[in-house]
Formats: structure tokens, C-alpha cells, sequence
């Protein structure tokens, strides 16, 4: 997972880097960056990746993620 962000001054989004995803059929290609797992598009790209986050994230992301890691165990 990586921090992303979609415009400046917008909150740092939770994205699949190259080969995670949510399961096996839907893996990210080496060299991309999935949308958001929030669900929002990000049809542009991203203005900036981060391994940490700055900023508080969007707490739809990490819903999400907290909801997928306890249906992975």
C-alpha cells in the first residue's frame, strides 16, 4: 500500500502499488498505481506518492483497508 495524493491540498488517499491487490484476479501491473480503495477516480494520475503519510488520510480509505484486514483473517 502507498499514500497517494489526487490533487494539492486534498487528503492522502490509500492505493495498491505494483503486484497487490485486493485478491489474485485483480493484481496491479508492475509500473502503476490502482485508483483509491475508497473508491474515488483518480483519472489524471496522482500529483504525489508517499510511503508515509504526512496528513491524516481519507477515512474512507481506511475503512476499507481495516474492513479487508479483518476478512483476511
Amino acid at each position: 500500500m502507498i499514500y497517494a495524493q489526487v490533487k494539492g491540498g486534498q487528503k492522502l488517499h490509500l492505493a495498491y502499488e505494483a503486484g497487490e491487490g485486493r485478491d489474485d484476479q485483480h493484481l496491479i501491473k508492475a509500473g502503476y498505481i490502482s485508483d483509491p480503495i475508497c473508491g474515488r477516480p483518480a483519472p489524471e494520475g496522482y500529483r504525489m506518492t508517499i510511503n508515509l503519510p504526512l496528513a491524516n488520510a481519507c477515512k474512507r480509505c481506511l475503512r476499507v483497508y481495516a474492513a479487508r484486514m479483518v476478512a483476511n483473517d
